[in-house]
């Protein structure tokens, strides 16, 4: 059954027969017959009853026209609704971290340049702290913040992933499973300066850990490159350790300890139809799973 059969049975029946019909919809009266019992056969019944003077619904006939309108109804809504999302235009302003901005967000904003190409989305991928992604979010500087948990409570949050707290070592020293605080004694502690962070490393401490840092700095990435000069070890989300240098060896924590990312925006700003179609793409689960980062196992759902 072809929606294009029933639109020329329905053209039949409003106009009384298959000539008009023909010369509404510009064709022949042939293809229009040919569709008319190519759907009679489809449906193993009799709907019009053709005469010199036109053609008459049978019984049959009058059901089937109430849910063809039905449909060709539903399919202009189908197509006015294509039409509008094709058609979205917005200005949708992003607020992350580095490592999100370079390792989950490319593969959503790719997937949702090709179906929405009206939406024009900026990052503002310098945050370093938790606070400063809700807080561009707060003075409007950001539509979306992308930000650690927990968010302030007059924010609308929507889960997005997770990523763990691991120890970045230099690749050539030793540790030995199960590690234990002590095996680190012969190494420098690099703190990463964030409030994220010394949350981890206040629990840390409760579990034992007893290091001062020799160093607090507040660029993973710089941390990384001197961690794989042997100038100590540090404390880092997965994700801001990824990719790992090849002197660089990642490493499970005594303790388990994980970082929550969600999507905060203001209710009324999560209102809007882009908002909405941008905040989908960015959670698409689908589209996250093709990342690197996903696929590697540094950052889950759950």
């Amino acid at each position: 059954m072809k929606l294009s059969q029933l639109k020329m049975f329905v053209a039949v029946v409003e106009n009384g027969s298959f000539s008009a019909a023909a010369a509404q919809l510009d064709c022949t009266q042939s293809r229009i017959s040919h569709a008319v019992a190519g759907l009679e056969r489809e449906l193993g019944v009799r709907l019009l009853l053709r005469s010199h003077d036109g053609a008459a619904l049978t019984d049959a006939g009058h059901r089937v026209l109430d849910k063809a309108r039905q449909m060709l109804r539903i399919e202009a809504s189908l197509l006015e609704t294509a039409r509008d999302c094709g058609a979205l235009s917005a200005h949708v302003r992003i607020a992350c971290f580095r490592s999100v901005g370079t390792h989950l967000l490319p593969h959503a904003l790719e997937a949702l340049a090709r179906e929405y190409p009206g939406i024009r989305i900026d990052i503002d991928d310098s945050c370093e702290e938790r606070d400063e992604v809700t807080q561009a979010v707060h003075e409007g500087r950001a539509d979306i913040g992308i930000a650690h948990l927990p968010a302030s409570a007059d924010l609308v949050a929507r889960p997005y992933v997770n990523d763990a707290y691991a120890l970045v070592v230099p690749a050539s020293f030793r540790l030995d499973a199960p590690v234990a605080w002590h095996q680190l004694d012969a190494l420098p502690f690099i703190a990463l300066a964030c409030s994220g962070a010394a949350s981890i490393l206040a629990r840390c401490r409760a579990a034992g850990f007893s290091a001062e840092p020799s160093r607090i700095m507040s660029n993973d990435t710089s941390i990384a490159a001197l961690v794989g000069r042997g100038l100590g070890y540090s404390i880092l989300p997965r994700l801001a350790a990824f990719p790992a240098p090849d002197d660089v060896r990642i490493v499970d924590l005594p303790l388990p300890a994980r970082r929550e990312f969600a999507l905060v925006a203001r209710p009324e700003a999560m209102r809007s139809q882009a908002m909405q179609v941008v905040t989908r793409f960015l959670r698409d689960q689908r589209i996250l799973a093709k990342t690197k980062a996903f696929r590697a196992g540094i950052v889950s759902f759950d």
